[in-house]
């Protein structure tokens, strides 16, 4: 039975993500949240709390508040939720168990984020993950080489198996780093060849990661970009590499995350989506250049103009793809589209229904 905590005693559905990082992953996620929040008036039916709180100096305030998600937004002022104290073990094997530990005091569902770096249990943390509690599992949201290069498909698609975040050496045990692509830049820096933060300079993409300022706001706008060009990424790298995921390099899943949040979901194509809205069922497939709507409801179905877009996330731009129809319970129809390179067929999120993103690769 699971031990009682302050995480079980929640109406809502909670979701604890347990991040590596003190700074780029809690602020990324709770200005996420944030952001949830106030597009829904302040409300939600979640409570998500980021584990370890990120430390957010009064005398700097950021771009959006950033607190615990639940109900409203509260500011942090000191580091509460420390790993160590409450898990001890190697890194990230100790981050799973932590994970474990919340499932076990009645949390609903645990994220642990984490990168590839050089840590020696990454193995041992993906096998301890997979582990069931109370049919629960720990889910993963892994970046190799870090959580930047998920920040990086924001902007670009690439596959580049970079060395570091930072690129630098070390004097008597400790990262110097080479400041790569800044007036302090060294000699032996590697001008955005073999680190994510000298690459991500030299494009003019952003200067730091490692502050106390959130790095979401840099790809807020840019948030569905990110989701296709990590997909793509799985994609070609599941197609090169043999190795396990914990070994890979280039590789991130942390969109997974990111669209469990959103309440965004992929479809590739030829497999069916079930589309649920206000009691109307459709079933709905994209089979090349064909979209196939199906009425599964005992009802009949107006579709609204527009329900099915085109969508460039390159310039992010929408296109409607149907017109409005009127279709009897248990008939179908369908539309013909073409699509360019940096185009994807999605259905925008409403209250009442997620966005749904079809995947062609």
């Amino acid at each position: 039975m699971a031990r009682q905590s302050e995480d079980s005693r929640h109406s809502k559905y909670v979701i604890r993500i347990i991040c590596e990082g003190e700074k780029t992953e809690p602020l990324f996620f709770t200005s996420l949240c944030d952001k949830l929040l106030d597009e829904n008036g302040g409300e939600e039916e979640w409570d998500v709390k980021t584990i370890p709180q990120p430390d957010i100096p009064e005398e700097k305030p950021s771009m959006a508040d950033r607190g615990l998600y639940k109900n409203k937004k509260k500011r942090v002022k000191g580091k509460k939720d420390k790993l160590q104290p409450e898990v001890q073990g190697q890194p990230p094997l100790s981050w799973i168990r932590l994970s474990r530990k919340k499932l076990n005091e009645g949390v609903d569902e645990a994220w642990a984020v984490f990168d590839k770096d050089e840590h020696p249990a990454r193995k041992d943390a993906f096998e301890e993950a997979e582990k069931l509690i109370d049919d629960k599992k720990v889910n993963i949201a892994f970046s190799s080489r870090s959580f930047e290069y998920y920040l990086l498909l924001h902007f670009e698609y690439l596959y580049h198996p970079f060395h570091a975040t930072e690129c630098g050496e070390r004097i008597d045990g400790k990262k110097v780093n080479y400041n790569c692509m800044t007036e302090k830049s060294k000699e032996n820096a590697c001008h955005g060849e073999k680190c994510i933060n000298g690459y991500a300079r030299l494009k003019k993409y952003w200067n730091e990661t490692k502050t106390s300022q959130s790095t979401f706001p840099l790809i807020e706008k840019r948030l569905k970009a990110g989701i296709i060009n990590a997909k793509r990424l799985r994609i070609e790298s599941n197609s090169k590499e043999n190795c396990p995921i914990y070994d890979r390099n280039p590789y991130t899943n942390v969109d997974k995350l990111v669209c469990r949040l959103i309440h965004t979901e992929i479809i590739p194509y030829h497999e069916e989506c079930l589309f649920k809205d206000s009691g109307d069922e459709l079933f709905i497939r994209v089979h090349k250049n064909v979209i196939i709507v199906c009425n599964k409801s005992s009802h009949t179905v107006v579709i609204p103009e527009g329900l099915l877009k085109k969508y460039n996330w390159e310039i992010d731009k929408y296109e409607s793809l149907n017109d409005r129809c009127i279709l009897p319970a248990n008939e179908y129809t369908f539309w013909i589209f073409t699509l360019k390179e940096p185009e994807v067929i999605l259905i925008e999120k409403k209250k009442t229904h997620p966005e749904y993103i079809f995947f062609p690769y």
